[in-house]
């Protein structure tokens, strides 16, 4: 039920996406810059107010060992993430792209919801210290799959200079920092950080909502391709990391994150880098539909 209804709310806000396009209130050029907006403020909040706002007490060593453990993860999803289009046969154009919904899960808008329902307030700390090195790679390699920069094989290097990123290596230095931040900051920032789970599902919609129904439900890679992230994913996360984790309540973590459906990412980073945002809307719509019943399941065999 907690899995419907996100699944149901996610969908309504991308239903309003939708709305928003067919009326014509946002066109194209307005998508673009919500989109600029939503990576450089809401992503950046989002980000620091993970480390602002963490309330489990850990030692500097046993953070590290989390951070290790999410560098082993995504090092574990990377290469079956880059080799899977080649064996789909996905198109050169298409590579980089379905690389990176094989790679990136939507981790802060759909696991930290979980995350906190299923294991409590104290699992999303582990949830947050994984999104850490997940912002990282998205504005390096994923800015770079999404533009074609991987498939060319070079990257323009000042386009990842960006907000998200600094403060993805600020909210590492705020971790360590016994610093007890004032009310109103800290609300502040996580306010600003609650704007993306709207936006980035309106902005979705809208680019849904700008192509045919045909086209959005035609496309039988997105189908095709979907059991990579919700399946194979989680359980090759599961089977490698439960014999290098010792904690049970990190391993659910890690399992329950990489189950969860393709990253809102993909799309709006598609927009701001001149990617296929049309493709991108289409798959994310597809695995977060499918997690509906991938996740329950997915909890049910290996939790």
């Amino acid at each position: 039920m907690l899995v419907l209804n996100e699944m149901l709310m996610m969908m309504l806000l991308l239903l309003v996406g939708v709305a928003v396009a067919k009326t014509g209130v946002v066109d194209g050029e307005t998508n673009r810059r919500l989109t600029r907006f939503a990576l450089v403020v809401p992503q950046s909040a989002v980000i620091l107010s993970s480390a602002i706002n963490m309330q489990m007490e850990m030692t500097p060593g046993e953070v590290l060992a989390v951070l290790g453990a999410s560098v082993v993860m995504y090092v574990l999803l990377v290469a079956p993430g880059l080799l899977a289009p080649r064996l789909y046969r996905i198109g050169a154009a298409d590579r980089g792209l379905f690389s990176f919904l094989a790679i990136f899960g939507n981790v802060a808008y759909m696991g930290f919801p979980l995350v906190r329902a299923l294991f409590g307030s104290d699992a999303v700390f582990y949830a947050a210290l994984l999104n850490i090195p997940f912002n990282c790679l998205t504005y390096t390699l994923g800015v770079s799959l999404v533009s074609g920069g991987a498939e060319k094989g070079r990257m323009d290097w000042r386009q990842l200079v960006n907000p998200p990123l600094v403060s993805s290596v600020l909210a590492i230095a705020i971790i360590f920092l016994p610093v007890s931040w004032p009310g109103p900051v800290s609300r502040a920032v996580e306010t600003l950080g609650d704007m993306i789970l709207p936006m980035s599902m309106i902005i979705i919609g809208a680019s849904l909502g700008s192509q045919k129904l045909k086209d959005v439900l035609g496309d039988w890679r997105v189908y095709a391709y979907a059991p990579i992230k919700l399946i194979a994913a989680p359980v090759l996360l599961w089977a490698v990391m439960r014999l290098l984790v010792r904690d049970q309540l990190l391993l659910n973590v890690i399992t329950l994150v990489g189950a969860t459906p393709s990253a809102a990412m993909a799309a709006m980073l598609s927009i701001q880098y001149g990617g296929d945002e049309k493709t991108a809307s289409r798959a994310i719509f597809v695995s977060t539909v499918l997690s509906v019943v991938t996740i329950p399941v997915i909890c049910w065999l290996l939790l």
